[in-house]
C-alpha cells in the first residue's frame, strides 16, 4: 500500500512501508493513503505505528515548526464527529493536501461610511433624515478603530437606511411640491 505523507509543510510521496521504514518520522507527522477520510497522525495508523522508535518516559514536547511565509493559510482537518479536536498546520497556499480545509485568516475591513452620500442627501433630499445619516457616518470609523467591528457594521447599515428613507421621503414630497407651485 502507498502512503503520503507531509515533512515540513510539503506533501511527499507515495511511499511503501519499507521506505518509511528508513526515515526519521514522529508519532504526529500527518500521513494518509487510499481509503482514509482524512490525514491521520502516524502513529494512529497500526500499520505504520510499528516503524516509531520506542518513546522515553521523560521526553520534552516537540514544538510544531512554523515556516515564515509571505502567503500561509491555516489548515483544519475536517472531524469526523463535532467533539473531535481538529489538526491545525501551518503550510504555504498551495499545499492543502487532500482531506483538509484551507482557512484564510483576513483583518476585518472598515465598513463603508457612505458620509458623501448622506452629506449630498441632506443638500438636495429630506433635511432631517440627511442629518441623521450624517451622524450614523461619522460613527462608523469610530466605532471601527475602537475595535468594535460589529457595531461599526450596523452604523454603516443604519447609514444606508437613512439615506434611503431620505430619497424615498423627497421622491414622495416632490410631485406635491411641484403640484402646489402650479396652483
Amino acid at each position: 500500500m502507498n502512503y503520503w505523507i507531509i515533512i515540513n509543510e510539503t506533501e511527499q510521496g507515495p511511499y511503501t512501508v519499507d521506505d518509511l521504514a528508513g526515515m526519521e518520522l514522529t508519532p504526529a507527522t500527518p500521513v494518509w493513503c487510499e481509503g482514509m477520510p482524512q490525514w491521520q497522525p502516524l502513529d494512529t495508523v497500526p500499520e505504520l505505528a510499528e516503524l516509531l522508535p520506542p518513546v522515553e518516559a521523560e521526553q520534552a514536547p516537540v514544538e510544531p515548526e512554523v515556516a515564515e511565509q509571505t502567503e500561509a493559510v491555516e489548515i483544519t482537518a475536517q472531524a469526523e464527529t463535532p467533539a473531535a479536536p481538529a489538526t491545525v498546520i501551518y503550510a504555504p497556499a498551495d499545499a492543502v493536501p487532500p482531506g483538509y480545509v484551507a482557512v484564510q485568516a483576513v483583518e476585518p475591513k472598515c465598513p463603508p461610511t457612505y458620509l458623501v452620500l448622506a452629506i449630498i442627501c441632506t443638500i438636495v433630499c429630506f433635511l432631517p433624515l440627511g442629518v441623521c445619516a450624517i451622524i450614523c457616518s461619522t460613527k462608523v470609523r469610530k466605532h471601527f478603530s475602537n475595535g468594535d467591528y460589529g457595531k461599526a457594521a450596523r452604523m454603516s447599515e443604519r447609514t444606508a437606511l437613512f439615506i434611503i428613507l431620505s430619497l424615498v421621503v423627497w421622491l414622495i414630497w416632490m410631485p406635491f411640491s411641484i403640484l402646489f407651485a402650479m396652483i
